[in-house]
């Protein structure tokens, strides 16, 4: 018995190769979908915006958000509330926590994002982000300025 080692040999390792890495997890696979990030325009002489977002867990397993960092500007989770007081207060959150199959909402007078910076250009209009999920999963995050 004579094997042939031409073409069809060739079609059936490039096949195999595509089915193995279409199985197996990617690195770019993301655990949740982020819908409608903007982030606000920044305004002369000021050295924040707000940026909201809704993050949509995809999957069975709580999802825990330890870290948000952006291209060239500071950024941080935070929550805004009404203290017992009456009073809106915002207070920095270490991290933002999603239940499975859940999603969480960015939203004015809510949980958003704060990204800082010294000095905003004028013509931005994209702030490039990543979430961090624990140490080694990085999740790219793109804010549209409106």
């Amino acid at each position: 018995m004579k094997f042939k080692t031409g073409r069809a040999h060739f079609s059936v390792s490039i096949i195999s190769l595509i089915l193995i890495n279409a199985c197996s997890e990617t690195q770019n696979y993301m655990p949740f979908e982020v819908e409608a990030a903007y982030a606000t325009k920044p305004l002369i002489g000021i050295n924040s915006v707000a940026a909201y977002m809704v993050l949509k867990n995809q999957t069975n397993q709580t999802l825990t958000i330890d870290e948000i960092s952006c291209d060239n500007f500071l950024a941080d989770f935070h929550e805004s509330k009404i203290d017992n007081h009456s009073m809106m207060v915002m207070k920095k959150l270490d991290k933002v926590v999603i239940k499975p199959n859940s999603e969480v909402n960015f939203q004015p007078s809510g949980k958003h994002i704060m990204i800082m910076s010294e000095n905003f250009p004028n013509n931005l209009e994209v702030i490039n982000c990543q979430l961090s999920v624990g140490k080694e999963k990085k999740y790219p995050l793109v804010f549209i300025i409106k």
